[in-house]
């Protein structure tokens, strides 16, 4: 009997130990507000620099989520450089799908810009691009257009 009470104390000692060794680890999640521009594109491996035209370019997300999407590319008939679309609304970003949205009013119809984010750093952001062909194989790649943070 007394074998089995001090087994149970002993048990009972062991199975309270503390978790102080633990330590206490805080996730960060980096800013995503500040002025994002185009940089370079990756795909399959290679990274291929964006055009001096299309650094024009900006994601830009406030500390109260407004902001704006512009892109500029060189038009196939000028050949100069333009602006091909500006929106200013309000950003979210959704964590668990990895998008971000902007929320954006054209001739008072509601419409919503949505970017897959691959990854993003307190530097970068990675955002999946399908509007170029650069492996010059008809059909648009699939690719990640590489921000820097401003």
């Amino acid at each position: 009997m007394k074998f089995l009470i001090s087994l149970i104390a002993i048990m009972s000692i062991v199975s309270c130990s503390s978790d102080d060794g633990r330590e206490n680890t805080e996730i960060k999640t980096p800013d995503i507000n500040g002025v994002w521009k185009p940089y370079q594109y990756e795909y399959k491996g290679k990274t291929y620099p964006a055009s001096t035209c299309q650094q024009k370019g900006q994601i830009s997300v406030n500390v109260d989520f407004s902001g704006v999407y512009e892109r500029y590319d060189v038009a196939p008939s000028s050949g100069e450089c333009n602006m091909f679309d500006s929106f200013a609304g309000k950003w979210s970003y959704d964590n668990m799908s990895g998008t971000l949205t902007l929320t954006y009013t054209e001739a008072g119809v509601v419409k919503t810009l949505k970017k897959d984010v691959d990854t993003f750093s307190d530097t970068e952001l990675k955002i999946s691009d399908n509007t170029r062909d650069l492996d010059n194989i008809p059909g648009n790649d699939d690719a990640v257009l590489v921000f820097i943070k401003q």
